[in-house]
């Protein structure tokens, strides 16, 4: 008895320290949880909030510590850039539209570049009023999305192909119609559009809000958004519970086009002008970075329009205090494409990452 008694004690000692020293027992839950339950809660936040922090920080060091940093805080400064960077700030909302079903969309700064050209000679050369004119442009996107979207959803043409060919055909109508020549405007009230302010903002960058409040509404509180989400997440299960994918991937193309030649007329009311130089892949890259960027931010993984717009204005302000500091200009172009690829695996990793976990 005394040794049957013995030998259990053991087992029991013996397997108390077996589960102690295997991280299962009451003793070692104490110890491990408070650091994987940390670490649980920062991760999300830094993904989440990682850029705006990257931006305060960045905004602080041109802002206090670098050359002309009374320059780069000026009011002038904050209105020169935030007024600047509103036509990227459209076409970035713009791209987000097809990227968030899993399309691309590389015609939306040469659909801007048409459109700011068709506006400038709409109220030059033939004299029509304002109305007319935006009309037109966003009339020319309309067609413009309408093809691309019928390419790619209904014919079944890789959408990367479609739209870069669709780019390369817009570039070629420009330079046929300009021959390479700026089309100056002398209307006052698209003029006034952009260079104006009000409240001591630009009032372009008005343009920008309600551009961005209506992207926002429509892919995060209506059916339509709902299902261009669910596309993106899986088109063949969306397919199977009865969406008509082809339809809406179409209707992505032409929102995307429609905001873009939004954006081309907010590029001449910017610019005072139509320059046949500024649109393709001048402004398609920056918009692409931007969407990929602000994919990392706020919802990491997904596109979302805050994201984009603090990433549209990280990469302005930064550009802003590079340029401030005499940088070589193979540095800005150097950072952009930089961004790009960096977003662009950025977004991968944390899509993958939240994949695995769900």
């Amino acid at each position: 008895m005394t040794t049957a008694h013995t030998s259990a004690g053991a087992s029991t000692d013996e397997t108390e320290v077996a589960v102690a020293s295997s991280g299962l027992g009451p003793d070692a839950g104490p110890r491990t949880a408070p650091a994987r339950t940390l670490w649980s809660r920062v991760t999300p936040l830094l993904e989440q909030y990682g850029l705006l922090i990257l931006f305060l920080l960045m905004f602080f060091i041109f802002a206090s510590f670098w050359d002309r940093p009374a320059t780069f805080r000026s009011g002038a400064n904050l209105r020169s850039v935030l007024g600047t960077y509103s036509v990227p700030g459209v076409l970035a909302l713009a791209a987000i539209v097809p990227l968030v079903c899993g399309q691309f969309d590389l015609t939306v700064g040469s659909v801007a570049g048409l459109t700011a050209l068709s506006t400038a000679a709409a109220l030059t050369r033939f004299e029509y009023s304002l109305a007319v004119a935006v009309v037109l442009a966003v009339a020319i996107g309309l067609a413009v999305g309408l093809l691309n979207g019928y390419l790619v959803a209904y014919v079944g043409v890789n959408a990367f192909i479609t739209t870069l060919g669709m780019a390369s055909v817009i570039a070629g109508l420009i330079t046929l119609y300009t021959n390479g020549d700026t089309i100056i405007i002398g209307d006052r009230t698209l003029g006034a559009l952009g260079a104006d302010n009000f409240l001591g903002i630009p009032m372009i960058l008005y343009a920008l809000a309600v551009v961005a409040i209506v992207v926002y509404y429509l892919l995060g509180h209506t059916p339509f958004g709902r299902y261009l989400h669910s596309i993106g997440s899986n088109p063949t299960a969306a397919r199977l519970v009865g969406l008509d994918v082809r339809r809406l991937v179409m209707l992505s193309f032409v929102l995307s086009a429609v905001i873009s030649a939004i954006a081309g007329v907010l590029l001449v009311a910017r610019n005072g002008n139509a320059n046949p130089q500024v649109g393709g892949q001048i402004l398609t890259l920056p918009a692409l970075a931007a969407a990929f960027l602000g994919a990392t931010a706020i919802r990491p993984g997904r596109f979302n329009v805050v994201g984009t717009l603090l990433a549209v204005f990280f990469v302005a302000f930064a550009l802003s205090g590079l340029n401030l500091n005499d940088v070589s200009q193979w540095i800005t172009d150097f950072f952009t494409g930089a961004a790009l690829v960096a977003a662009v695996a950025l977004s991968t990793v944390i899509g993958r990452r939240r994949a695995g976990a769900s």
